[in-house]
């Protein structure tokens, strides 16, 4: 396994997979949809193919002569459940495209949220969806069940200087790095151990969102940042007026509810323990 095509290479989590797997010495080429962007944030040493998931053409360029696929794709709160969106049309596309390639190993990243989902909402049945069309692909596959990222605190949960949260989450979460995650990603890669495996990938740190946000606030320097919470009654009424609000109001009151096992040391013992604590990554982003 030299060659690797990675499709979602400039998400939040992307970025961290491409650098690592560039670390671990692959060839890694990225289906990308502003050539310019990707160029200001990813490796130097990556190829670059202009394209999305609605043109099978591009996919199929950037699949030539890769050995691995890596996927990392995501509904957001602007998709819609009957509209082309990546996780219900652009799986089939994808996938299409890697029958007709050289891959030997497509890994994907799941959600350990949606796996354990067992309502009714289309957001996290089109994630488990993904799984199901990987695994009945007949192509070889990794799947990977996430905790919730420390990138979370850069993005989604930074509003303004303030690190916010929603609801009451009471329930611990295992906090994982993005780089930490990368790694298993790469190690996946080398060892045929990992073919037609899941993995739930979870940090050495279990935290409530509180304490979690708390922990990053005390230890980023970079600029002064608080904890604020917002209550689920305010955020519910706001969102008869912010249309793209109700798709967070739904993923954090599912997340609030969801009750979090530590059940990643098979994972740890065969692509490699997590090393960042919270602490840690704050200070790395400083």
């Amino acid at each position: 396994m030299k060659k690797i095509t990675v499709i979602g290479a400039t998400g939040t989590i992307g970025i961290p997979v491409v650098k690592e797997l560039v670390k671990a010495g692959f060839e890694v080429t990225a289906l990308v949809r502003d050539i310019n962007k990707a160029k200001q944030i990813l490796p130097n040493e990556i190829n670059l193919v202009k394209g999305d998931l609605k043109d099978k053409n591009s996919i199929e360029e950037a699949l030539k002569n890769a050995d691995g696929l890596y996927i990392n794709i995501s509904t957001s709160p602007a998709d819609k459940e009957n509209v082309f969106n990546p996780e219900t049309n652009g799986i089939d596309n994808i996938l299409e495209a890697a029958k007709k390639s050289s891959i030997k190993q497509v890994a994907y990243l799941g959600s350990f949220l949606a796996r354990n989902f067992k309502g009714d909402w289309w957001v996290m049945k089109a994630k488990n969806n993904c799984v199901y069309k990987i695994e009945k692909s007949g192509l070889p596959y990794t799947i990977f069940y996430p905790s919730n990222f420390m990138e979370n605190f850069n993005s989604g949960m930074k509003q303004g200087k303030k690190i916010m949260f929603m609801g009451k989450p009471v329930h611990k979460i295992w906090w994982i790095a993005g780089e930490d995650y990368g790694r298993q990603v790469a190690n996946a890669f080398k060892t045929e151990k990992s073919l037609n495996k899941s993995y739930s990938v979870q940090g050495v740190e279990a935290f409530t969102m509180k304490e979690a946000a708390t922990v990053f606030t005390n230890n980023y320097t970079k600029e002064k940042l608080g904890v604020g919470n917002m209550p689920m009654g305010l955020a519910k009424f706001m969102s008869i007026f912010i249309g793209q609000l109700k798709f967070t109001v739904k993923l954090m009151t599912i997340m609030n509810n969801n009750i979090e096992t530590f059940e990643a040391q098979s994972t740890w013992d065969e692509l490699g323990k997590p090393q960042i604590t919270i602490e840690k990554f704050a200070k790395q982003n400083n």
